[in-house]
């Protein structure tokens, strides 16, 4: 009867409390687009702002933003990195150079309309970016090389998303830079749960799974997680799960790539940095929270 209907929809609604959604946050995407100005506006702006900083009203800001370059260029020859001329990664055949697959911070920092040229050391590819806005913030400006469509040369995806340092979350960048077949890729994310020993009277709780964009970049409470490309067009999933562990105030990059530079090569994910957790960081169906954040290109 009514009675009945009733309790069991009070059931219903108890069990829907309890299973949280794993994205609290939707957000759309913001390019960081620059604002277009005229000569004479430009330079009536720039006028006064050296007014200003004369005056002692405006001082310069010291922003901590670090540059991350990541190789996903199929190959065995390593890329080489110039900034304005000079080189970016230091001296030393390994420490000149990243190999596909590998991502550094450099030690040197950027402004906007700086050049940065890339190099394959053992081939005759070589491509430029041209650095353009950046934010004015604390962040950190991601550049991704890759390689195009049926063409041996270089192309790009830049990002700038904010840095995780101080904070108790971790910011995850992920990168799509692998041309497969797959209508809809995206990256599947679920609570990585650890069998324990069973408790008279406690269930454990059910893993979670969500379905993120590549290409955007994730704000994700520390922890393990299981991770693997899966085709949401056509409900299929690929490779068995990679581990995934985040340490709270770290930013992150998962890059789909290529595996090799073999015509029919498959795909592979790598993380940046990947470091393991101690055991006790995670325990057994703990609760996965991400939230997108604002993805935002400097290119």
């Amino acid at each position: 009867g009514s009675k009945g209907r009733s309790s069991q929809t009070r059931h219903l609604r108890k069990k829907a409390a309890a299973m949280k959604s794993i994205v609290l946050v939707a957000l759309l995407p913001v390019p960081l687009a620059a604002v277009s100005l005229s000569a004479s506006a430009s330079a009536a702006r720039d006028a006064a702002k050296q007014m200003l900083r004369a005056a002692g009203v405006v001082a310069p800001l010291q922003l901590d933003q670090r540059l991350l370059l990541c190789n996903a260029y199929p190959s065995e020859s390593p890329v080489t990195a110039q900034l304005n001329g000079k080189d970016v990664l230091g001296g030393g055949d390994v420490k000149g150079s990243i190999a596909f697959q590998e991502c550094r911070y450099t030690p040197s920092k950027v402004q906007a309309q700086d050049r940065l040229d890339f190099d394959l050391r053992d081939a005759e590819v070589r491509g430029t970016f041209e650095v353009g806005d950046l934010p004015n913030s604390d962040a950190v400006l991601l550049l991704v090389l890759e390689k195009r469509d049926a063409s041996p040369m270089m192309s790009f995806k830049s990002f700038a998303f904010p840095s995780a340092e101080g904070r108790d979350d971790a910011q995850l960048a992920i990168i799509n830079t692998f041309k497969g077949n797959m209508t809809e890729p995206h990256l599947e994310v679920e609570d990585h749960v650890v069998s324990a020993p069973a408790t008279k009277g406690k269930k454990t709780p059910p893993s979670r799974s969500e379905w993120l964009n590549f290409n955007s970049v994730y704000s994700v409470e520390p922890g393990s997680y299981d991770m693997r490309v899966a085709d949401r067009g056509a409900g299929k999933a690929g490779r068995a799960p990679k581990d995934l562990r985040l340490a709270k105030g770290t930013n992150y990059v998962v890059l789909r790539t290529a595996e090799s530079g073999a015509p029919d090569s498959g795909d592979a994910l790598i993380v940046y940095p990947e470091a393991p957790l101690p055991s006790s960081a995670r325990r057994a169906g703990a609760t996965l929270l991400a939230f997108f954040a604002a993805l935002r290109a400097f290119a």
